[in-house]
């Protein structure tokens, strides 16, 4: 018999997926009920609890890891307890379902995450078939709970806004022979310089077809998409939004000034995991015109065989002019993809055919607003200058995914409980934080802090709402949440938004080591000023009777995350190297209280 640690490395490889673990820890606690059920009902009390307990001291021995053996004694006892809960409720019938229902929600969960199944490696093997299996069951629990410490990313990177901007470079023989070769046509056709032009890419043919045909399938360009979603995702161009595209020399008073607008491409923001994207592409030299990700924080001239990818109907963006001048035109090509789980199949390459729908309509526009003429035409061009500026104030103050998950919170909760909806959104933004702080690799800056302000408002909006509604005089709450609140405040403004925002954790900025008010006067005045405040809305007694343990969660929240902080700390190197008291002081002043 193979030795545990052994079989959890080769186990491992296989479930690295963190929706594949979660499910796995669904679907194998489901079937080791269904096997405990039957026993429960077929076997004396005495044989029950002796196998039982003969499997959980076995594993004592054969696990070799206290930790782990803990974890599995815990959850074997929670699934005993169920088991005998609901065994007398349960027939033989159901008992079955559930354990073939267990074992087909395993290969879904590998279907979806698309990675292979341990079984299918040893299923080959002929006469050692059984007893590799058999080894496998007798394993299947603690194996799942070993998957969920060594998974590639934890359950936390489901919480945090991920930066899904991607990049690379066109650099060998044959992408960049394409490149010239849209150049070359480019310069041949000799477009005016005071308007955007564009050839779309299914019009093209003959040489400058073929080579945008190539860049579009080139492996640094799908190689950018592989490295960021993985196997489990499709990639798949979108021909017919795909064009060469030409800047103009100016940019005023019609269409093209939304390229110079902060704006977002698409309307299709709230369509879960699926992605379009649009891919920028520098077909030639560019010194003058940069392309920045204001959610990100980044950017730059793509100039030359670069190429950034952002999702068409996300991701902030926009361009700008440096004093630098071009000598030649700004070639780029726009490249467009649907990226999507493969297990969605048809339902993801619909959000690819809704945004071609809508950029063939959107260009049709676009195309009457360069130069507009009349009066009708002139305020179409208005209009799109108007309604980009909304959306990107949208989705820069509250992003519509946020707005459109919250409404349905709050649809759910008219239906399910009056409480819901403030239970279901009160506490987010600590979750946030806490996988945020967790994760901390890959994170947009921007998005995070634009999502954390968004569910904190809300909660905020709860205390403030319920405090009003069950208001009676009392001068000590109303004291607490003025000292609390100004003195919190007041630490916010000294150390800055970003930094109280996680800046320097996730990298965005420099530390900035405060050591004014009131920082000079309170300890961790951040925490401190936060708490006093929440306890101010928990002091008014009719507060207190209407809402229990709205306080008491948001404090629990607060704290873990707190302790967190310090056990995650980051500045523990720099204490370590000689920090001086005082700037430790301030640099546990200025890390601490992110939740405030």
């Amino acid at each position: 018999m193979e030795s545990f640690q052994d079989l959890a490395v080769r186990f491992r490889a296989y479930h690295t997926n963190s929706l594949n673990v979660a499910l796995h820890m669904v679907t194998t606690p489901a079937g080791m009920v269904s096997a405990l059920v039957l026993a429960k009902q077929n076997w004396p009390v005495e044989v029950f609890a002796a196998v039982v307990a003969a499997y959980v001291g076995s594993l004592f021995f054969a696990l070799r890891s206290m930790g782990l053996w803990v974890a599995t004694t815990a959850w074997v006892a929670g699934l005993v307890t169920v088991s005998v809960l609901i065994a007398p409720h349960m027939a033989l019938l159901d008992s079955l379902k559930l354990l073939a229902l267990a074992y087909a929600g395993q290969e879904l969960a590998h279907f979806i995450t698309k990675e292979r199944t341990f079984q299918s490696t040893y299923m080959n093997k002929g006469t050692s078939v059984p007893g590799l299996l058999l080894e496998h069951t007798y394993y299947l629990l603690p194996l799942c709970l070993d998957s969920l410490v060594h998974m590639k990313e934890s359950f936390a990177s489901w919480m945090v806004a991920h930066n899904y901007v991607v990049r690379c470079k066109l650099t060998s023989t044959e992408d960049r022979a394409a490149l010239k070769d849209v150049y070359d046509f480019v310069t041949a056709a000799n477009p005016r310089r005071d308007n955007t032009a564009h050839w779309w890419y299914q019009l093209l043919d003959g040489k400058v077809g073929a080579a945008f045909s190539h860049v579009m399938q080139c492996p640094p360009v799908l190689g950018m998409f592989k490295e960021r979603f993985g196997l489990a995702y499709a990639i798949e161009p979108i021909p017919a939004m795909n064009e060469i595209y030409v800047s103009s020399t100016t940019h005023a008073n019609n269409s093209d000034t939304v390229f110079y607008t902060q704006h977002c491409d698409g309307p299709y923001s709230v369509y879960p995991f699926c992605h379009v994207y649009r891919v920028m592409l520098a077909v030639n030299e560019n010194t003058q015109v940069e392309t920045l990700f204001t959610m990100e924080r980044s950017g730059g001239c793509l100039s030359d065989g670069d190429a950034a990818g952002f999702d068409y109907n996300r991701e902030i963006h926009v361009i700008s002019d440096l004093p630098t001048k071009n000598v030649d035109r700004r070639i780029t090509l726009k490249l467009h993809y649907v990226v999507y789980p493969k297990c969605f199949g048809a339902l993801g390459r619909v959000k690819g055919t809704l945004a071609t729908w809508y950029n063939t309509t959107a260009r049709n526009l676009f195309l009457n607003t360069i130069s507009p003429s009349g009066v009708f035409w002139k305020f179409m061009a208005w209009n799109v200058i108007f309604w980009t500026k909304r959306v990107r104030e949208l989705e820069l103050y509250a992003g519509l995914n946020n707005v459109v998950l919250a409404a349905a919170y709050y649809l759910l909760g008219a239906h399910i409980h009056p409480r819901f909806f403030m239970a279901a959104t009160s506490f987010t933004h600590y979750c946030m934080y806490i996988a945020t702080y967790h994760h901390r690799t890959g994170i947009n800056f921007g998005v995070f802090k634009r999502n954390v302000v968004f569910f904190k408002t809300i909660a905020l909006t709860h205390l403030c709402w319920n405090y009003a509604a069950n208001f009676t005089y009392d001068p000590v709450s109303l004291a607490m949440l003025v000292v609390g609140y100004s003195l919190s405040t007041a630490a916010t403004l000294a150390l800055g938004i970003d930094q109280t925002y996680f800046g320097v954790e996730l990298g965005v900025m420099k530390p900035n080591f405060v050591g004014g008010f009131p920082y000079n006067c309170v300890p961790h005045p951040m925490i401190v000023g936060s708490i006093v405040g929440l306890l101010g809305f928990h002091k008014m007694a009719s507060f207190r009777a209407e809402l229990p343990y709205l306080v008491p969660v948001h404090c629990l929240m607060y704290l873990t995350h707190m302790v967190q902080e310090q056990v995650q700390d980051i500045y523990k190197k720099e204490w370590s190297a000689g920090a001086g008291v005082g700037k430790t002081s301030m640099a546990i002043g200025a890390k601490a209280g992110k939740t405030a």
